[in-house]
C-alpha cells in the first residue's frame, strides 16, 4: 500500500547524522564454480488499495518472495475481501505457483472471485485473471489476462467487455471510472516481471463504497522469473511501519524490494510528510536500491532515509540505514549494515543515541527504544535503525529499515 495522508511535496532531506553505527560479516562457502539458479517470486491479491487509505493493506494475499525452489506455492480460498467496510469482492480465491516443466520454467500468479460489487453502481461476475512469466530455450517471456462472465454498468449489461482488451477504460457513474484487464510486463537484462489486474476503480467523485480520491486494484497478480545467476538477490528498505495493538495501521513507506536487483542502477522511492493519525508524524521519507545479478557476481545494496519523526513527546532527528549482500561464482559472499540518528529529544531534553548493536534506551513514561537492531541469518542481514515502543498505546513504530541477502 502506498499511504497519502497529510501528502506534501518532498523537500530536499539533509541528513547529517552525528552518531552512526556499523556492522560487517563475511561468508565464504561453497563450490568454486555453483551452478547458476533461477529465481522465482510472485503474488494474487483479492483487494490492493493503492492510494488514500493508510490502514488497508492487501487482502486475501497468497504469495512468495525470491526463491529458488520451483515446487513454491501459496493459495488463499473462499474469503471476501472487504474496503471501507464494503464487501467488494466475495468469494476470492488466489493462487501463485512456480513450474519448470516441458514448458518452461517461470510463476503464474492467478485470482477469481464470484463477484465484484459496488452497490448498484458496477457489478462484474464470474471474474478470473492471471499472468505468467517464463524462462524457455533462452528466451523471457509473459502473458496476462482477465475475463468475466458477466459485466454490469448501472442497470446496463455490456456483453462486449466480458474479455476486454488490455487496460480498457470504462466510466461508472457515481463513482468515477474503472479500468479492465490492465496488463503488462517489464523485461531486464536479468529477468522478467509481469503483471495483471482484473479491475482498478478509481473513485473520482464522492460515493458509499470508496473514499474519493482513492485507487482500489481487485485480484491483482503479478509473477517474475530470474534468468539463470551465481544468487538471488534479495532483500527490503523502507522508511517506517506502524503497529498498535498488534495491528498494521501504516504500512512500509516508501517501501523497495528486489529479487533480480536494478542492473546497477539505482532505483529511489520517496514519499512526503506523513501523520499517521494517533501514532506518529514522519518527515520526508525516501529508499534506494542498487544492485545486479550475473554468472560471475551477484550484489544488492538497500538505504533508507528518513528526515525526522515524532511520536507523542518524542522528537526523532534524521534517520539512516544500509544494508548490502554480495557473492562471486567462487562462492565468497558477505553481508554488511549500518545506520545512524541524529538526535534524541522529549521536550528540551536531549538523551544520547547509544552505539552498538541491539542497544536500548528507557525514557520512563514515554517509550522504549531499540537502537541499530540487527538480525542476521546465512547470507543475509535486516537492520531498524530504530524501534519506538509506547507501551501504554500498544504502539510500536520500526524507523529506517534495510535488509539485504543473497539466495543460491
Amino acid at each position: 500500500m502506498r499511504p497519502r495522508i497529510g501528502y506534501k511535496k518532498l523537500a530536499a532531506v539533509g541528513v547529517a547524522a552525528v552518531v552512526g553505527v556499523a556492522s560487517t560479516i563475511a561468508l565464504t562457502s561453497g563450490s568454486a564454480s555453483a551452478s547458476p539458479v533461477f529465481g522465482y517470486s510472485g503474488y494474487s491479491y483479492g483487494t490492493d488499495v493503492e492510494s488514500g487509505l493508510a490502514n488497508s493493506g492487501p487482502q486475501v494475499v497468497s504469495k512468495f518472495g525470491c526463491t529458488t525452489d520451483a515446487t513454491k506455492a501459496d493459495k488463499n480460498d473462499l474469503a471476501t475481501a472487504n474496503v471501507n467496510e464494503q464487501a467488494i469482492a466475495r468469494s476470492v480465491k488466489t493462487d501463485t505457483h512456480a513450474f519448470n516443466d516441458k514448458s518452461g520454467t517461470g510463476v503464474t500468479s492467478t485470482a477469481t472471485a464470484a463477484d465484484i460489487r459496488l452497490g448498484t453502481l458496477l457489478t462484474l461476475t464470474g471474474v478470473k485473471t492471471t499472468t505468467t512469466s517464463k524462462y524457455a530455450k533462452g528466451q523471457l517471456s509473459y502473458t496476462g489476462s482477465t475475463s468475466f462472465v458477466g459485466v454490469k454498468i448501472g442497470a446496463i449489461s455490456v456483453p462486449s467487455l466480458l474479455n476486454p482488451k488490455p487496460n480498457t477504460k470504462v466510466a461508472v457513474p457515481g463513482l468515477g471510472y474503472i479500468v479492465l484487464n490492465r496488463v503488462g510486463g517489464v523485461k531486464t537484462a536479468t529477468g522478467i516481471y509481469s503483471y495483471a489486474q482484473a479491475v482498478v476503480i478509481h473513485a473520482t467523485v464522492k460515493n458509499q463504497y470508496v473514499p474519493q480520491g482513492v485507487d482500489v486494484a481487485v485480484l491483482k497478480t503479478r509473477a517474475e522469473i530470474s534468468k539463470p545467476a551465481t544468487a538471488l538477490v534479495i532483500g527490503d528498505a523502507y522508511g517506517t511501519k506502524a503497529t498498535a495493538d498488534k495491528l498494521v495501521v501504516s504500512g512500509p513507506t516508501s517501501l523497495q524490494t528486489t529479487c533480480q536487483g536494478t542492473e546497477g542502477k539505482t532505483v529511489r522511492v520517496a514519499v512526503g510528510e506523513l501523520n499517521i493519525p494517533k501514532v506518529a508524524y514522519v518527515g520526508g521519507v525516501y529508499t534506494t536500491k542498487n544492485g545486479a545479478i550475473g554468472e560471475e557476481k551477484s550484489y544488492i545494496n538497500f538505504t533508507s532515509h528518513v528526515a525526522g519523526v515524532k511520536v507523542g513527546t518524542l522528537s526523532i532527528g534524521a534517520v539512516e540505514s544500509s544494508a548490502s549482500a554480495w557473492k562471486t561464482k567462487d562462492g565468497k559472499a558477505g553481508v554488511s549494515s549500518s545506520s545512524s540518528i541524529a538526535s534524541i529529544k522529549v521536550g528540551n531534553k536531549t538523551y544520547p543515541v547509544k552505539t552498538g548493536e541491539n542497544q536500548t534506551l528507557e525514557i520512563p513514561g514515554v517509550a522504549r527504544l531499540t537502537f541499530n537492531q540487527v538480525m542476521r541469518q546465512k547470507r543475509y542481514i535486516s537492520v531498524n535503525a530504530l524501534v519506538v515502543e509506547v507501551p501504554g498505546l500498544n504502539t510500536k513504530v520500526v524507523v529506517g529499515h534495510s535488509a539485504a541477502g543473497v539466495v543460491s
